[in-house]
């Protein structure tokens, strides 16, 4: 049984689909196949059941998943505490976020003054990030809903007002503020299914009485500023005034009270490396307003990385 066995095995059986899972480790399907097929001979049992194309991990399957994520999770954290104790500070940081309208300038500033550190970022919907909770593979989680989910830690970092922007020109540009109800028949731009701005936004709108007419779906901040200025609808922003955004006039909301917090998330019992650490420390202070100075963030971040930080 080898650990490249196992990786492929725990992809198959999250996904239960092998034509995805082959996709998602970047493989030929009958490799993987065949590397599935060795393992069941190397346990003596079968792994999955299947039923023509379909194929569902049957109890056999689940034993060794468990397993096998507590073994490949124990090399994991062997290898981080091995680096740690012999003074490699560059590390690296998984990080799994929603979106990177709030981390991109403190990622920026601290890949500025710590560039060996290396990260790895996935951005995923809520239902992905519980998947990925499951698999022990993140440091971090770094969303605008808390992660209800056992053995979590989680802080917020940034909560912040939602205003309602529209393009210049638009019958309601020449307002300070406005009552929800109010824009109940405008078209809105918004993320997609699934992603926690768009649960959260489509709260506001349930508060204020109405479902919103969603024209346009899409994954980023600066998709919603563009397709808000061109006049293909109006949408919800946060109150941090981003590049995108400089153009659109911000209305703010009245009633109901249109707030959103923005989440840093982590599983207890996981191996946090001195970086990671460090990284966390950091957000914490920059959202609180001390990384924000250069001098205090560079104090921090000598103190975080050749002292340690606990978590």
């Amino acid at each position: 049984m080898e650990m490249l066995q196992l990786k492929y095995f725990l992809t198959v059986a999250r996904l239960e689909h092998m034509t995805k899972a082959a996709q998602e480790l970047h493989i030929a399907q009958p490799a993987l196949s065949k590397t599935i097929s060795r393992l069941e001979e190397d346990v003596g049992v079968p792994l999955f059941d299947r039923q023509g194309r379909q194929i569902r991990l049957n109890p056999f399957g689940k034993i060794l998943q468990n397993k096998a994520q507590a073994a490949l999770q124990m090399l994991e954290e062997a290898r981080r505490e091995i680096a740690d104790l012999s003074g490699m500070e560059q590390g690296r940081i998984h990080l799994c976020l929603s979106n990177m309208e709030q981390l991109r300038d403190p990622l920026k500033m601290f890949l500025t003054r710590y560039p060996e550190v290396h990260f790895q970022i996935v951005q995923s919907a809520m239902a992905d990030m519980e998947q990925l909770l499951e698999s022990n593979e993140v440091d971090f989680f770094l969303t605008a809903l808390p992660i209800q989910h056992p053995g979590i830690r989680q802080l917020p970092l940034l909560n912040e007002e939602v205003y309602l922007a529209v393009p210049p020109g638009h019958p309601l540009a020449n307002r300070q503020s406005i009552d929800l109800i109010e824009a109940a028949e405008e078209p809105f731009v918004g993320y997609k299914e699934g992603y926690p701005y768009r649960r959260m936004n489509d709260e506001f709108c349930r508060q204020a009485g109405f479902q919103p007419k969603v024209v346009c779906e899409v994954e980023d901040p600066a998709s919603i500023a563009e397709l808000v200025r061109a006049g293909f609808g109006i949408a919800f922003v946060g109150e941090c005034r981003s590049s995108q955004e400089l153009s659109l006039v911000k209305l703010r909301i009245n009633q109901p009270a249109c707030q959103r917090s923005f989440h840093i998330a982590w599983l207890e019992h996981r191996y946090l490396s001195k970086a990671a650490l460090a990284f966390k420390e950091f957000l914490i202070q920059y959202f609180a307003g001390i990384g924000m100075s250069d001098s205090n963030s560079s104090r921090l971040m000598k103190l975080s990385l050749n002292e340690g930080i606990g978590s």
